[in-house]
């Protein structure tokens, strides 16, 4: 499905999901064919419509001397090809046999997959389980305390008003936000990420920032990221109103503009 394509077809999503799933989910457990996964961090924000992930693997390389793409070693690039983490609209269509929630993805870590990205939800008393649609795999997800007061999703603007490229979003769900900014190049055809580490640009392919943190007084503080010495660091963030669906952000001194996609107040 090429770009326009992709617009129109989430343009065409417009009911909003139901407010069981909305909030931060982390997932505990993943099981496919040969694959039993406790120990990859993945959260999952989910507002009214729009949602971003981030899947970082365990045993990750010492990056504590490491400050950007360029200083990184084969090693180094290699782990980073195995990240993942993903941006778009969500749909939820129930059936007489199951709920199924489609993730239509917009900005995606990874090259674009062959299948669709949708799952059989089931919701317990303690956790959320997915099982496949068009893959058999097993998820498990609990949702976070203190993730369901409140929801916004902004998007960045150029100077002319229009969407930035490469897209950029910031999305917040209670006290939690997740950056997402994807990659300045188009996936090259043919490419595949285990072959990363010997691709002349991989650092270009692999600058494509999604990090996850929580909300303070002053911004907030990255937990997790796909850029990994973006951890631990502060965003100091103001925000002016400056139209009706528009946002000036003020980014650790930084101003851009923001279209506001997504806006609830806790309630």
């Amino acid at each position: 499905m090429n770009m326009m394509s992709k617009m129109e077809a989430m343009d065409a999503v417009q009911d909003v999901v139901p407010a069981r799933y909305r909030g931060v989910w982390r997932r505990s457990l993943l099981e496919a064919p040969g694959v039993h996964d406790t120990t990859t961090t993945v959260f999952w924000l989910q507002c009214g419509r729009w949602h971003a992930d981030i899947r970082i693997p365990a045993a990750r390389p010492d990056f504590s001397q490491t400050r950007s793409l360029d200083e990184c070693n084969a090693e180094q690039l290699a782990w980073l090809a195995r990240q993942q983490g993903f941006a778009g609209i969500t749909e939820v269509v129930a059936t007489p046999q199951a709920e199924i929630c489609s993730w239509h993805r917009l900005v995606d870590y990874q090259p674009p997959a062959a299948t669709p990205d949708a799952g059989v939800m089931r919701f317990e008393p303690e956790k959320l389980v997915e099982t496949g649609v068009h893959g058999v795999y097993l998820e498990d997800w609990h949702h976070l305390p203190d993730s369901a007061a409140a929801f916004a999703v902004l998007q960045k603007m150029d100077a002319a008003s229009n969407c930035t490229t490469p897209k950029e979003f910031v999305m917040i769900a209670g006290v939690y936000v997740m950056h997402v900014r994807e990659r300045s190049v188009a996936w090259p055809e043919g490419i595949v990420m285990a072959d990363i580490a010997q691709i002349d640009d991989a650092q270009r392919l692999l600058d494509f920032e999604i990090s996850f943190g929580r909300r303070n007084a002053s911004g907030w503080r990255i937990e997790h990221s796909t850029l990994p010495w973006l951890e631990n660091k502060q965003m100091e963030v103001s925000l002016l109103a400056v139209a009706e669906d528009e946002l000036e952000m003020s980014w650790n001194g930084v101003s851009s503009q923001w279209k506001i996609l997504e806006w609830e107040a806790p309630r």
